[in-house]
């Protein structure tokens, strides 16, 4: 990988998983795709909605790299910013509660108990390496000038889209690992 900021934010990506999916590995479909509560989203719900942004990402970086690319080039030797605030906890803080999912990165309905965990995170590792392979060659100081048109985001660049997918990842870890104690603790 070109750039050493997003190869971080990789590394990153693949640790947060290595923590928190052998964990999950030994749920029951059942425990998988069960709601903690009415309007909460099952683990299974919530490991599709991260397959689905990462999926989103990669269309995204499909039509903005090309599109940005040359005007990148040009202004490789100005300065850009390498990290980006967590804005899901800024949301939180500023607003009370989780921000809200677009509709296009709900999970279906029609997934709903239809994998297992081991499909579920295959269908997450294969849509990552997609993304990895579409950055790979390229260099920081480009990468730093491909801007996403991401008002949400406050129009991320490419390395702060990378490292905003981990941040989203981690953010919903802490989430699936509450419900997994809850979990734990109706169970003794």
């Amino acid at each position: 990988m070109k750039s050493e900021s997003i190869k971080k934010h990789f590394t990153t990506l693949e640790k947060q998983r290595e923590s928190l999916f052998p964990t999950l590995k030994s749920l029951s479909m059942t425990k998988l795709w069960e709601r903690p509560e009415e309007n909460k989203w099952s683990i299974g719900e919530s490991i599709y909605h991260l397959f689905l942004i990462t999926k989103m990402l990669r269309v995204a970086a499909i039509i903005t790299i090309p599109c940005t690319k040359f005007y990148a080039q040009m202004m490789r030797n100005k300065s850009f910013e390498h990290s980006i605030n967590d804005i899901y906890k800024e949301y939180k803080e500023k607003h009370g509660k989780t921000m809200n999912a677009p509709f296009i990165l709900n999970p279906s309905n029609k997934i709903y108990n239809s994998m297992d965990f081991t499909q579920l995170n295959q269908l997450l590792i294969n849509e990552t390496l997609k993304v990895s392979k579409i950055v790979d060659n390229i260099e920081e100081d480009i990468a730093g000038h491909i801007i996403f048109l991401d008002p949400v985001a406050n129009f991320p660049n490419l390395i702060q889209a990378i490292q905003l997918l981990a941040i989203h990842e981690a953010h919903h870890f802490r989430i699936i690992q509450k419900d997994l104690e809850a979990m734990i603790g109706k169970t003794e």
